[in-house]
């Protein structure tokens, strides 16, 4: 197992929280879909309100792995990214399908482009945009990413989830933000930003797992999004940002 794997077995079921002062920067940042938490000493705090889980690891890919966490009472999956500044965690990302009720803060996160016709938004066929460091060994998936979800050629990708998804924030653009693979195993991380028909805006971040066959096709094997989270949102106060102005 990677040092990550290792790590998220010592925390969430050894509970061996002292790891964190090695593993992470002092300055290190955590984010789920409901927003940020900044700072080693918050981070530890949020680890310690969760008790002891038992935790398995089913893919692990250096900066990201891909688990199953436990309680007596039940499991769900979950995916952990990392990004490292001198060998030590400085940002991580995780998506767990708990579905435990959540609570979204009174304010939204910053959102970026937010209608559809914008950014990675395209018709059928076209490229995505892609960040600085995305690896090339991806973009053949993030093309048909970006053809079956921003292209809205679902019939591509045949999953529950997404038609639901959009249904929820039809104007909704998916962001490719990283990707991770290892010989036919590729995992990305991306988020979704749009509006539900009540006015509240949609932020969600989801992870997808795929295994590419010997013909250069893509499969689906496992996508995890917080749906507690999303739900949370809409008991969440609209903002309205009409009357907002700058000082």
């Amino acid at each position: 197992m990677s040092d990550l794997a290792d790590l998220e077995i010592a925390l969430r079921t050894k509970r061996a929280y002292a790891e964190l002062a090695c593993s992470h920067t002092q300055c290190s940042r955590f984010e789920d879909s409901l927003g940020l938490v900044k700072g080693r000493d918050q981070i530890l705090n949020r680890l310690m309100a969760l008790g002891g889980q038992d935790v398995s690891i089913h893919l692990d890919l250096g900066e990201m792995i891909a688990l199953t966490v436990s309680t007596e009472e039940r499991s769900w999956p979950g995916h952990r990214w990392v990004e490292r500044e001198d060998g030590r965690i400085i940002r991580e990302v995780l998506i767990e399908d708990s579905g435990e009720t959540r609570i979204a803060p009174a304010e939204h996160a910053p959102l970026g482009e937010l209608r559809a016709g914008q950014g990675q938004f395209e018709t059928a066929g076209s490229s995505a945009i892609l960040p600085p460091g995305f690896p090339d060994a991806a973009r053949p998936l993030a093309d048909w990413l970006q053809t079956a979800w921003n292209g809205r050629a679902l019939n591509l990708f045949p999953a529950d989830w997404l038609p639901q998804l959009l249904s929820i924030a039809p104007d909704g653009n998916f962001y490719f933000e990283r990707a991770l693979w290892e010989a036919d195993r590729f995992a990305v991380l991306w988020r979704f930003f749009g509006h539900h028909a009540s006015g509240h805006r949609i932020r969600l971040i989801g992870s997808s797992l795929f295994t590419r066959n010997s013909e250069g096709k893509f499969s689906c094997d496992e996508t995890v999004m917080d749906r507690a989270a999303l739900e949370a949102q809409f008991d969440r106060p609209l903002l309205d940002y009409s009357t907002e102005t700058l000082t």
